[in-house]
């Protein structure tokens, strides 16, 4: 334990020092601000010993020939835990030696955006797990990588929760999937509201207004906003769907063709682009534990650790400016026997 409590007295050090240099005149903070930064190398290398262990269960996981997530080795006989949306050609596992090896996906839970890689090999070192609820709010973590440094640090932002509509981007990408052109909330009752039209879009052409209540899109039922969001996405610019609506009490049939998004609403709050890029999914996970940690979307799919070297969630997205998130390690755990036995197998032919 002493490795342990000599790391932590020296990063509280380091928070106090960081803190201090925060109120201090401006010529003082240009001086000393760079040392104090968490993504300094002399920060980062404090961490060594929190995942020196955890770095050994840690896989680079590649794609058609590019660096697409991280990998957790989650059983000794060539089980790898990772990303599951970055997955889209040949995959191939790459360890901590070097050594390379061609993986299959044997399970994949899109709610949780995990996918259970197999690699023929043995003798793996699986990484050891720690309830999430351990991790509270102003805790440091780390992210792991297949080396000696974490690929980042940072501190619990906000501790596990549950899913809850509009307190995480959509599940699916808003650059490829048809354009409507409403704003929407949840309707008393089921369905969603549209709260506004916007000018010129395929909404106001056929005719939608607010207030409306779509209770179904290609007769299948509206549970809220977040339903019929992810029921437009599925489809591209130029299909024409059909929306069953109430106004005033009445019952109306409504077909719109959506558009392809206009550039403006694909690039979002710059300010949230800021640290580094985001990942393609950000959002829509049933449960998530909530990190500052500025990671890459590459990075994603590897092991978020306390200062004790064991897991408390796997990292799945880069969702803002200040926001990452993991899976919770407790999630994870129930998962990985449906994601092992094949009752998961990826369907991609399919969607």
């Amino acid at each position: 334990m002493k490795p342990i409590v000599t790391l932590c007295r020296r990063v509280m050090l380091v928070a106090a020092a960081a803190a201090v240099l925060a109120s201090a005149p401006p010529a003082r903070a240009q001086s000393f601000s760079n040392d104090l930064l968490r993504n300094n190398q002399k920060i980062v290398k404090l961490f060594r010993p929190v995942v020196a262990s955890p770095s050994a269960s840690t896989v680079r996981v590649r794609s058609d020939g590019k660096d697409v997530a991280l990998g957790t080795v989650v059983a000794p006989d060539g089980w790898i835990l990772t990303k599951a949306s970055e997955l889209t050609g040949k995959v191939v596992c790459r360890l901590r030696d070097g050594t390379d090896y061609d993986a299959k996906i044997i399970g994949e839970d899109k709610e949780f955006d995990l996918a259970m890689l197999k690699i023929e090999a043995n003798d793996l070192k699986p990484v050891e797990w720690e309830n999430s609820k351990a991790a509270t709010v102003g805790r440091w973590v780390a992210s792991v990588a297949p080396a000696d440094d974490p690929v980042a640090i940072g501190v619990v932002s906000v501790g596990t929760r549950k899913f809850k509509v509009g307190d995480q981007p959509p599940k699916d990408s808003l650059a490829s999937g048809g354009w409507l052109g409403v704003g929407l909330a949840d309707a008393d009752g089921g369905g969603a509201s549209i709260t506004t039209v916007e000018k010129g879009s395929p909404a106001e052409r056929a005719g939608l207004m607010k207030d409306d209540v779509v209770s179904h899109v290609n007769n299948r039922k509206v549970l809220g906003q977040e339903s019929m969001i992810t029921m437009i996405q599925k489809h591209k610019p130029g299909d024409t769907i059909s929306l069953s609506i109430v106004r005033d009490d009445e019952g109306l049939d409504i077909k719109v063709k959506l558009e392809k998004r206009p550039p403006k609403y694909l690039t979002g709050n710059p300010q949230d682009r800021m640290g580094s890029a985001l990942s393609n999914r950000r959002g829509g996970f049933p449960v998530i534990l909530q990190h500052d940690t500025i990671i890459k979307p590459a990075d994603c799919g590897g092991p978020l650790v306390d200062l004790d070297g064991k897991v408390v969630g796997i990292n799945i997205s880069r969702a803002g400016r200040t926001e990452s998130y993991a899976i919770p390690s407790e999630a994870v755990q129930n998962l990985l026997s449906r994601l092992m036995s094949g009752e998961l197998a990826p369907k991609r032919e399919e969607e």
